[in-house]
């Protein structure tokens, strides 16, 4: 028979962690949710993670995909991926997963980060949203387009026997402020 002492020690004992994670996508550079298309762009992802057991070493892939096809978004030929392992000092706390690529071909795409965690080689947590907008950045599509005239009576016609100022009116957009 077990005394209440003992069966209050084993229901502590017995106490079920259920790991969940949530993450937060963002540009490395500057923190916004926006990526300019340039050659080496790096996402930053903070995955909270709680419910782990303290001690315990565990892994994060994540995996990018392309909101428009709800596929993984590949650069040059490759899935673009990244992976953190860490031991977790509390079961609730948070780590960051980094994917470095080439954004220079994916000029107005919207990224979303589907992430997930093992602990060896068993999946306790997933967080795979292509909705969720604390999972997604978007990539810029710069434009520019000019319209040049001559600055003294704005028509497109200059005079060749005086000296002529063109003025050429720039227009912009999908810039980042």
């Amino acid at each position: 028979s077990i005394g209440d002492d003992e069966i209050s020690k084993a229901d502590m004992e017995w106490e079920t962690l259920i790991p969940e994670i949530g993450t937060t996508a963002t540009d490395k550079s500057d923190g916004d949710k926006t990526l300019d298309p340039d050659k080496q762009v790096t996402i930053n992802d903070e995955v909270r993670y709680s419910g782990l057991t303290p001690g315990k070493s565990y892994t994060v892939n994540g995996t990018l995909m392309d909101k428009s096809t709800g596929k993984p978004l590949e650069v040059n030929g490759q899935t673009v991926t990244g992976t953190t392992t860490f031991t977790a000092e509390k079961s609730e706390g948070t780590v960051n997963v980094e994917f470095t690529f080439d954004a220079s071909a994916l000029k107005g795409k919207t990224i979303v980060v589907f992430e997930k965690a093992y602990q060896g080689d068993k999946e306790v947590a997933t967080h795979e949203d292509i909705n969720d907008g604390g999972q997604t950045v978007d990539v810029t599509d710069p434009k520019i387009g000019t319209t040049a005239t001559d600055k003294s009576d704005g028509d497109k016609t200059l005079d060749p026997d005086k000296q002529v100022t063109i003025n050429d009116e720039v227009r912009y957009s999908g810039l980042t402020p």
